[in-house]
């Protein structure tokens, strides 16, 4: 039995993608590593270990660190933009919140200067009172005031 031509072509085009897309990056990756190899190994003793720390620290450090803090980082961005709208949703609740507290301080300053008056008057008015009610008061000795 043998397949169909539309059997066939899909087998094709399966082999075909699987050599674009997982063979020739693995060959491709086994090759810089190679030239890789041969790179340091052409180099001095010194500098074949500078090299070879820091290519391992980017390949086994940075760019597995990368590819873990990308969810945080896309988290953190999504954090930021619901802020932001959050933000901007608050600001008419607070400028209503402002207005309202700016009209309670007025009143309140204009009733405590309103007091005011009305304590000040009253004192001028019963200021007579307060010689009379000085007399009953222990004199005060002059000599303790000048001694001081």
């Amino acid at each position: 039995m043998t397949p169909s031509p539309v059997r066939q072509e899909q087998i094709r085009h399966h082999r075909r993608e699987t050599l674009l897309y997982v063979i020739v990056p693995l060959l491709v990756s086994v090759f810089i590593v190679l030239l890789g190899i041969v790179v340091v190994l052409l180099l001095q003793r010194q500098l074949q270990v500078d090299v070879l720390a820091n290519w391992m620290a980017i390949v086994l450090v940075f760019c597995p660190a990368m590819l873990c803090t990308t969810v945080a980082c896309i988290l953190l961005f999504t954090g930021i933009f619901l802020m932001n709208r959050a933000n901007r949703v608050a600001v008419k609740p607070l400028e209503k919140m402002n207005e309202l507290a700016e009209t309670v301080a007025d009143r309140t300053a204009r009733a405590a200067a309103s007091i005011n008056n009305t304590t000040v008057n009253v004192a001028s008015r019963f200021a007579f009172l307060d010689r009379l009610l000085s007399t009953f008061e222990s004199p005060v000795d002059n000599k303790d005031m000048e001694e001081k």
